[in-house]
C-alpha cells in the first residue's frame, strides 16, 4: 500500500516508528518516542518492539502502553514533517 502525502508532495510506503509517533503528535518529542519504544511500551501488530528504527507500513496496528493506559491505532499514512493536531489525525485511526 502506498500513500501520497499532499502536504509535502512525497510518496512514502513506510516510515520509522519513532518518527511517525512524533510527527503525528502521539509523543511530544522524538526522544520520548525512542524512550518508550526502548522500554517495551510499543507493539506493532501485537509484537513488542525495542528498536526505534523499525519501519511501519500503512495498515499496521500500533499499541502504546503509557501510564496504565493503552492506545491502539491503525496507521493510515505518513508525513515528512511534524503536523498540526488536526492534520495529524488523518494519518491514524484510533481503534
Amino acid at each position: 500500500m502506498r500513500n501520497l502525502n499532499t502536504h509535502n508532495n512525497i510518496e512514502m510506503s513506510e516510515q520509522r516508528i519513532d518518527n511517525w509517533l512524533y510527527r503525528i503528535r502521539l509523543t511530544k518529542t522524538r526522544s520520548i518516542s525512542q524512550r518508550i519504544i526502548k522500554e517495551g511500551n510499543v507493539r506493532i501488530n501485537k509484537y513488542k518492539i525495542y528498536k526505534p528504527s523499525i519501519k511501519i507500513k500503512s495498515g499496521d496496528i500500533i499499541t502504546i502502553n503509557l501510564n496504565k493506559q493503552t492506545l491502539v491505532v491503525l496507521v493510515n499514512g505518513f508525513t515528512k514533517s511534524r503536523l498540526d493536531y488536526k492534520s495529524a489525525q488523518e494519518h491514524y485511526k484510533v481503534l
